[in-house]
């Protein structure tokens, strides 16, 4: 009895330390679930960590999951889209991308500081 409930204890915490890691990653999108005239954004470089996906050309707000964040995107819609330093397409233009192109990573002028983008 004792050896079985030893067992019973161990498989607890293994089951616990495991839900325990895999809970600390963040939620991953393969870029191919970036779905047509979507533009799609990640916090790391090729396309991994946490994102957003937006429908249509604009948004003036990124909102706070990804404010200063981006540092991969896809632009999946028809329109050329600029992405903007500050909210209301405002600050510096970051980049430009042209319909259907994706950058793996934005660069350093743009990393990180992405807060608004529509089309241009």
């Amino acid at each position: 009895m004792r050896k079985t409930m030893l067992a019973g204890i161990i498989a607890g915490v293994c089951v616990t330390a495991t839900t325990v890691v895999a809970g600390a990653t963040q939620a991953m999108a393969n870029p191919n679930d970036c779905p047509k005239n979507y533009v799609c954004v990640w916090g790391d470089s090729n396309y991994e960590g946490r994102f957003v996906f937006a429908p249509g050309t604009s948004r003036e707000k990124v909102g706070d999951r990804m404010n200063d964040l981006t540092t991969a995107l896809w632009n999946r819609t028809g329109s050329t889209i600029c992405f903007y330093d500050d909210t209301g397409y405002g600050g510096s233009l970051l980049a430009r991308v042209g319909p259907g192109e994706s950058r793996p990573n934005v660069g350093r002028t743009a990393n990180d500081r992405i807060s608004s983008w529509r089309a241009c």
